[in-house]
């Protein structure tokens, strides 16, 4: 089936991009929250290696263990600003992977004939969905704070 190998192909594009951002950030806390999203992604490959269809399990392990994370970094004190210069980018290039592999499950679903590849098309595309929010959500965390010291004294900023 060409469109299982191209959705494995996706999948391991995206591992591989997240293997190498957290490879090359210089920020500790980017660096694991990269690794979590590559782990994700390389269980979802494992997933339509071996078709199966119990994939909506595998995103609550990514959104708790990040949400356990930046808690504890908070609660720690852990400053969140990243003084790495580049993440902005590499997180920008994660959620454009993201939203392309998400389109490419919802086009498949919507031709697929399989009732069953059908529904995990359906599952990974908003499983894709929530990394994209995510990864979304990450850049916020990283660079809302330096925006709001940069700037602590100029006009009306956004409710937290």
């Amino acid at each position: 089936m060409g469109i299982l190998q191209d959705a494995i192909a996706l999948e391991e594009r995206a591992e591989t991009n997240y293997r190498s951002a957290a490879e090359t950030t210089a920020d500790a806390g980017a660096k694991k929250i990269l690794l979590l999203l590559a782990d994700e992604e390389a269980r979802h490959s494992d997933a339509l290696r071996m078709m199966k269809t119990d994939v909506p399990a595998m995103s609550d392990g990514l959104l708790s263990a990040a949400q356990d994370w930046i808690g504890g970094s908070i609660e720690g004190g852990v400053g969140a600003i990243s003084l790495d210069a580049s993440l902005h980018k590499t997180l920008q290039a994660a959620m454009k992977i993201e939203q392309e592999t998400e389109a490419f499950y919802r086009e498949q679903e919507s031709v697929a004939q399989d009732p069953g590849i059908r529904a995990l098309f359906a599952v990974l595309a908003g499983i894709e969905h929530s990394h994209y929010v995510f990864v979304s959500s990450l850049v916020e965390y990283f660079d809302r704070p330096t925006e709001w010291i940069e700037a602590a004294e100029f006009g009306l900023r956004d409710e937290y």
